[in-house]
């Protein structure tokens, strides 16, 4: 099994800390490239509050570079 595959085989959906609902998906997701994580945002259906969860991201900042340049290369510097 890739890392890739292993990281999300290990995933576990949010669970709202008011009410014990599980959102189905976040409402957005920030990448925290100096940390290496990934922190989603939900806001719970049954009881609208809103929470924050963090998760390891599955690339590095190899990857990270290698995807700008691929998709962005003009807004690289050099």
């Amino acid at each position: 099994m890739s890392d890739t595959a292993a990281h999300h085989s290990v995933f576990q959906r949010a669970v709202c800390d008011q009410c014990g609902e599980r959102p189905v998906a976040p409402d957005r997701a920030d990448y925290l490239a100096k940390r290496g994580l990934i922190r989603y945002v939900w806001t719970c259906a049954a009881c609208g509050h809103q929470f924050a969860t963090e998760s390891p991201a599955a690339i590095g900042p190899e990857q990270e570079q290698e995807a700008v340049k691929a998709f962005w290369p003009s807004l690289l510097v050099g």
